[in-house]
């Protein structure tokens, strides 16, 4: 046997082409008529024991040559496995017979590559736009952060019938929009929550719900130009169900407001701010390194040679639609309530996915590149501090977490992705 490697990169395909000819392909057949002439039937006699010249009658060449072909298959995949040179088979093989006849057979193998990443430049990158960002506490960040923690005590009271919604009421109502008078994709869901003025709707909407009482209504939309293509600034005619409105009364913010937050050494409003700024600066510090970093790895998967095979990428696929699943059960919505609402099919959905997939796919194969070539060292120390943050998080005791819900090798390999993103953002911008 002899064989050829192939390498369909842009695809994340290989393959191999196993030759068998000569005496090796000779005793295949021999074995094929064999193999034929005891399982033949012929009319009068038992299985296999018929006369020689009544069983070749039934033995012809073109079945001879199809069975060889089907023996030889197993040992040429092995063949090709134990011969490879520069291919690096990913998955199980889609074997197709190329050429066939009593001097020889090719038999083509088709896999998917096993991703691999030749690693570009992954230090001095400098691109436009590429910024290490200062953090800075905006007086809308303080006031969302402390907002939040007044919703959670939030007491909620039903308005009576002739009431009118008004900013800061909580509704919920259906609707159904139109353009023209024809319903459009995605425009149409049942029992919808809004809090008035939180900015959950497109532009305009829930302005135009406040005056209005439970019951029909009917307001009016014009989509912003940056919406989607086939609403950008289109007006629709929303026809609305207003099942309950609630006045929402929000706690004051003084010192027993704080004390109900229940926060270790937090006492009064001052200390609550700048506790809350330490923690907007430390988030946005984090965010903003995200994206940097993100930005970086873009860039040198860009500039390295990627291997990807499209199950893979499918594959991730559906890991990311398993995602958003629970991402949408966290909001109370189902994937049905979502495909109902956007019109969407599940292939639509995976099929918006897959370019995150791929970019999901390529971060990982640079990342773990890094990861390879720098060699970080966590140790035992480092493990302990993480596990001693964690417990201030969790407000419990750091061998109880250790112990108990989170083993070191998960921590270990947490600690890792942070170097490695410290690293790219260090020596990078």
């Amino acid at each position: 046997m002899n064989l050829e490697e192939k390498k369909l990169a842009e695809n994340g395909e290989g393959i191999i082409i196993v030759t068998i000819e000569s005496e090796e392909w000779q005793a295949s057949l021999s074995k094929a008529k064999n193999r034929l002439a005891n399982n033949v039937v012929v009319p009068g006699f038992r299985k296999g024991k018929a006369p020689k010249n009544k069983i070749e009658q039934y033995i012809t060449m073109p079945k001879v040559l199809k069975e060889a072909a089907r023996i030889i298959v197993e040992p040429a995949w092995k063949f090709a496995l134990d011969n490879k040179k520069d291919i690096e088979p990913f998955s199980s093989p889609n074997p197709a017979i190329k050429e066939l006849d009593e001097k020889l057979c090719k038999v083509q193998f088709s896999f998917d590559l096993k991703p691999q990443i030749k690693i570009g430049t992954y230090q001095g990158i400098k691109l436009d736009g590429l910024k290490k960002e200062k953090a800075v506490v905006l007086d809308e960040d303080l006031k969302a952060s402390i907002e939040a923690y007044r919703d959670r005590f939030a007491m909620e009271k039903e308005k009576e019938e002739d009431e009118k919604i008004a900013k800061g009421d909580a509704v919920i109502f259906d609707y159904e929009g139109f353009i023209d008078g024809v319903p459009f994709k995605g425009g149409k869901a049942s029992n919808f929550n809004v809090i008035i003025g939180k900015k959950q709707m497109v532009p305009g909407f829930e302005d135009s719900m406040i005056g209005l009482k439970k019951g029909m209504q009917t307001i009016t939309v014009t989509f912003p130009k940056d919406y989607t293509p086939e609403l950008s600034e289109k007006t629709a005619e929303f026809k609305l169900k207003i099942n309950s409105i609630k006045e929402r009364k929000l706690p004051k913010v003084d010192n027993e407001f704080v004390a109900d937050l229940n926060i270790d050494d937090i006492k009064t409003v001052d200390e609550l701010k700048a506790e809350l700024s330490n923690r907007i600066i430390a988030q946005k510090e984090e965010n903003n390194k995200k994206l940097f970093v993100s930005k970086v790895i873009k860039e040198i998967a860009k500039n390295s040679e990627l291997i990807i095979p499209k199950s893979a990428i499918l594959d991730q696929v559906n890991k990311l639609y398993q995602e958003f699943e629970q991402n949408l059960a966290a909001k109370r919505m189902t994937i049905a309530d979502y495909k109902k609402q956007t019109g969407l099919t599940e292939q639509q959905i995976k099929d918006e996915l897959f370019d995150d997939a791929k970019e999901r796919l390529e971060s990982y194969l640079v990342t773990d590149a890094v990861r390879n070539n720098e060699k970080f060292e966590i140790d035992e120390k480092k493990i302990t501090i993480k596990f001693e943050e964690l417990a201030k998080n969790f407000g419990m005791k750091a061998e109880d977490i250790r112990n108990k819900l989170i083993n070191d090798e998960i921590v270990k390999e947490e600690l890792l992705k942070e170097e490695i993103i410290n690293y790219l953002y260090e020596k990078n911008g």
